[in-house]
């Protein structure tokens, strides 16, 4: 960190915890550069850090912010079941609002950022929202998981991400914020930015 920003942060009583703090380096290359320091002391590269919720790895693939939220689905699942199981007396309506209302939000929390990962762990949360819709509906292992969903109205989460993706790219174009308009753009349908945010907004 420069020294004109630690005299700053010095000068308004703040003191950074060295201890705490984390250096990601987001790049292809396998070599780091050589460790920054703090208060002279070098600070451990870390192969992916967490920013307002949301797991950022090295590579920018998501995975482990993905296999993270599958892990807080499956304790939601857990919790709820007596409510959203097979065995319980709610209704088929109020089951499934209780899935849209505190199980699917956990899952695409900030899903305008990742949603473009890669389809295999994408599929991960699909599976975990098929798994739901079976329990709620009590349905048995012969029913094909787009009827369930089918008749449940329930898109699919690939759906659920371009929805929400669609209305907050809609909404930062009409931000009149510097920062946000300043923001460089770029064509999501060229090769090299498959994976960028926006590739969400492609249609089918």
């Amino acid at each position: 960190m420069p020294r004109s920003e630690l005299t700053i942060r010095e000068s308004w009583k703040i003191k950074i915890n060295r201890d705490k703090c984390q250096d990601v380096y987001f790049s292809g290359r396998r070599n780091n550069p050589d460790h920054p320091k703090l208060y002279r002391r070098a600070i451990p590269w870390s192969d992916s850090t967490k920013y307002l919720g949301v797991i950022l790895d090295i590579r920018l693939t998501f995975k482990k912010h993905i296999d993270n939220n599958r892990q807080k689905v499956n304790a939601i699942k857990s919790i709820l079941y007596p409510l959203i199981g097979r065995k319980s007396k709610l209704s088929l309506s109020n089951k499934l609002l209780l899935y849209k209302s505190l199980v699917r939000p956990v899952m695409s929390y900030a899903s305008p950022v990742w949603g473009a990962a890669a389809k295999s762990l994408l599929t991960k949360l699909e599976t975990a929202q098929n798994i739901i819709a079976r329990q709620i509906t009590n349905s048995p292992w012969f029913i094909r998981n787009r009827y369930i969903a089918k008749d449940l109205k329930l898109k699919s989460m690939k759906e659920y991400f371009k929805k929400l993706s669609t209305n907050f790219f809609n909404k930062i174009e009409n931000i009149n914020n510097p920062a946000i308009q300043e923001i460089p753009k770029y064509d999501p349908s060229h090769p090299r930015k498959k994976r960028r945010p926006r590739t969400l907004l492609i249609p089918d």
